[in-house]
């Protein structure tokens, strides 16, 4: 254990596994709620997406060393910090396939009723905020993958940066707007914050 973090290794696979003190506290208040919802329409379709990616690792023959969970997040260290750029997209757009393809099952193949339509739109749903080239996130890291293909990597990475910033801005500034008209809720504002926490992390 170091600091806010609990730190095991998975036997066998031989990967590190972080859980940070805000994880333990999110499961407890998922404890408190309705744990089906939370487990049908939050977690599952996460934690399909997280596999979409380990799943395109493993088929890459890329080594995971150490996976770290918090409450906002979850990180994926592959062993190879240098990957082909073909590789680098694979495995970005893997946990959105992932994402998709589930939600094109259940529709096209389960029962149709308002939980399945439920969950059909909450994988649709992670893998449209993924999909947002910003930070971090999938399409931010596709982004940064593709300008890197023709551009230099301090060029590549002031344009990813510039796009995140062109995409966030105006989003806030819808959210803003349904605030003061009080048309909308908070989750878009909160959005939008998490967002931008994530570019300024990542700002030189």
């Amino acid at each position: 254990m170091r600091g806010d973090k609990v730190t095991l290794t998975i036997p066998i696979l031989n990967i590190r596994l972080r859980l940070s003190f805000w994880f333990f506290a999110l499961i407890a208040l998922f404890l408190l709620l309705d744990r089906r919802i939370i487990l049908l329409y939050i977690a599952l379709p996460v934690i399909v997406h997280e596999l979409g990616h380990i799943i395109v690792m493993a088929f890459c023959k890329v080594k995971i060393t150490e996976i770290s969970l918090t409450p906002v997040s979850v990180r994926i260290i592959a062993g190879s910090p240098v990957l082909s750029y073909r590789k680098e997209l694979a495995i970005a757009a893997g946990g959105i396939a992932a994402n998709l393809i589930i939600a094109l099952l259940w529709r096209l193949f389960a029962f149709q009723s308002m939980r399945v339509m439920l969950i059909v739109a909450s994988n649709l749903a992670v893998a449209a905020f993924n999909l947002l080239p910003v930070g971090n996130l999938d399409g931010g890291r596709i982004v940064r993958i593709l300008c890197a293909r023709c551009l230099s990597p301090g060029l590549a990475s002031a344009i990813s940066k510039l796009i995140s910033f062109a995409v966030l801005v105006p989003l806030s500034a819808i959210a803003a707007f349904l605030l003061l008209r009080g048309n909308g809720n908070f989750t878009l504002a909160l959005v939008c914050a998490y967002l931008f926490l994530i570019v300024a992390r990542n700002v030189d």
